[in-house]
């Protein structure tokens, strides 16, 4: 995911922690894999120091530990190792396994290996995460300096891992994995739809959550909002405004779905213009000056180069008062758009530490731009080896996520159903899910969470849908430690409609409509 606040990361770790233990019940894993004649505690110490030779080069185990089986979760050799130049990685070896091997993609910049929801190991995945090529203190990007690290973040490291945990595949059980898969948000969605393009028979099922698939021009838009707001101080709205705007846009966009529940499902037809708060006289916290207007519609609107060349479309609107919307993401001159995009010119774009992103144009630095984003982005629209290959594709975005634009995933989604000939052809190989009130990855007003590794293996290894599958998305709470709400999962472009009667806060009270 691509932020680094300790406080977000604090949350995501909770919400899983929680998440897995509600899903300990529903475990139906299968165990599998003739295995090493060796005890599980043999096997996993007799790894330390082992180097395997791979296409792309040698890796070297460091460390490992068996984890001994708990209530939450079952026992597994953990596995932790580096490939040059500084590739760090972690594999995680279940003992009863279920021939399978879940990928999970990193956050941000990357610099650490995330680690994967309890639930999914007690479903006895072999699990593979690595660092991106790199360990950062989330501070500087200097490693982006090196070539051979950036390499290994842009598009090496996923690859360069799997092809290791291979090796430890067949060395520990005897044969190769039945079916590989590939989860990651917002950069691992990236990594995701990376791995689709560049590396179409690696996987044979893979999730991008919130992909930041142009990253490279997601950045220019995160500098042109930085620009925007912090030129100057009459640009920028305080945590009142935020409330303001929000409220006015759930006044004018919450019941098109027959509900007003704070959720804006119905996010095609909500149509707000935030010049209906300009301020009729003095400023005060309940309107908005015109300099704050304009920057409400500079988020809401198309990035352009200088020769009106889109590059970027804007946010839908929704969810500004969140907790983890505006306040973080727009409003924080050391955080969220600002602090990303700022590193990414400093760094990526080899302007230099003490560059200031406030004089930065992309008018001026195209080449390297449209070096950065060849090397980065995941954004080709061709994926017809990878559907060749029977392989599935599942995009999921949060409509209120003000990170990446849910506007740019719609669109992308858009292009590749064109790319492939029409919606039918599509549906062979790809499907796309709004979650309506989400933020990014995770939070906000809507319900956000859904199991989609279990629906995109039940695609791939028998056929079905993930939307035929009656899916539907919880939301947690976590001070009650119940489900407060559900909702319908819905392919795009349709949402959930409130029926009219049943409960509000139940998924069975919704249907999918267009």
């Amino acid at each position: 995911m691509i932020f680094k606040s300790s406080y977000i990361s604090n949350q995501l770790s909770v919400r899983l922690l929680f998440v897995s233990a509600c899903f300990i019940l529903l475990n139906t894993c299968s165990g599998g894999g003739g295995g090493s004649s060796l005890t599980p505690q043999e096997f996993c110490d007799s790894l330390v120091g082992n180097v395997y030779s791979t296409a792309e080069g040698d890796a070297t185990v460091d460390a490992t530990q068996l984890v001994a089986a708990t209530a939450d979760n079952p026992e597994y050799c953990n596995v932790q190792g580096t490939m040059p130049p500084s590739l760090g990685f972690e594999i995680k070896l279940p003992t009863d396994w279920n021939e399978r091997l879940l990928a999970i993609g990193g956050g941000g910049f990357d610099g650490a290996i995330p680690q994967p929801a309890g639930y999914l190991l007690n479903e006895n995945y072999v699990t593979v995460a690595s660092d991106g090529g790199h360990t950062a203190n989330g501070v500087d990007e200097n490693w982006a300096l090196d070539d051979e690290k950036l390499n290994d973040y842009a598009y090496r490291a996923s690859h360069k891992v799997l092809l290791v945990a291979k090796k430890l595949i067949k060395k520990r059980y005897k044969q190769n994995a039945l079916f590989s898969y590939y989860e990651g948000c917002s950069n691992g969605g990236r990594e995701a739809l990376i791995q689709a393009q560049r590396y179409p028979e690696d996987y044979n099922g893979i999730i991008a959550r919130a992909p930041a698939f142009n990253f490279t021009w997601m950045m220019m838009a995160g500098n042109q909002n930085y620009q925007q707001i912090f030129s100057s101080a009459a640009t920028q709205l305080s945590t009142a405004k935020i409330a303001t705007l929000s409220d006015a846009v759930l006044d004018a966009c919450d019941d098109l779905d027959n509900v007003a529940d704070g959720i804006i499902s119905n996010y095609a037809a909500c149509s707000f213009d935030p010049s209906t708060l300009l301020c009729p006289g003095a400023d005060a916290d309940t309107c908005l000056t015109q300099d704050q207007i304009d920057t409400v519609n500079k988020l809401s609107g198309i990035y352009r180069l200088q020769d009106s060349t889109p590059y970027y479309i804007g946010w839908p609107s929704g969810g500004e008062s969140d907790p983890l919307g505006w306040v973080y993401w727009i409003m924080d001159v050391n955080e969220g758009h600002s602090e990303y995009s700022k590193r990414f010119i400093q760094y990526f774009l080899q302007l230099g530490e003490s560059y200031d992103p406030m004089d930065f144009v992309p008018d001026d630095n195209l080449p390297m731009i449209l070096n950065r984003s060849a090397l980065i982005d995941a954004s080709s629209t061709d994926y017809s080896e990878f559907r060749a290959l029977g392989n599935k594709l599942i995009l999921w975005h949060g409509t209120n996520d003000w990170a990446i634009s849910f506007f740019s995933t719609a669109n992308y989604y858009n292009e590749i159903v064109a790319a492939a000939g029409g919606q039918a052809n599509a549906d062979e190989f790809v499907e796309f899910f709004p979650a309506p009130g989400v933020q990014h990855c995770f939070g906000g007003a809507g319900p956000d969470f859904v199991d989609l590794v279990s629906p995109l293996r039940e695609w791939t290894e028998n056929g079905t849908a993930p939307s035929a599958q009656d899916l539907f998305l919880l939301k947690f709470n976590f001070d009650t430690l119940s489900i407060e709400n559900s909702r319908p999962l819905c392919k795009y472009p349709e949402y959930p409609e409130y029926n009219g009667v049943g409960d509000v806060t139940l998924f069975t009270s919704y249907s999918c409509v267009e």
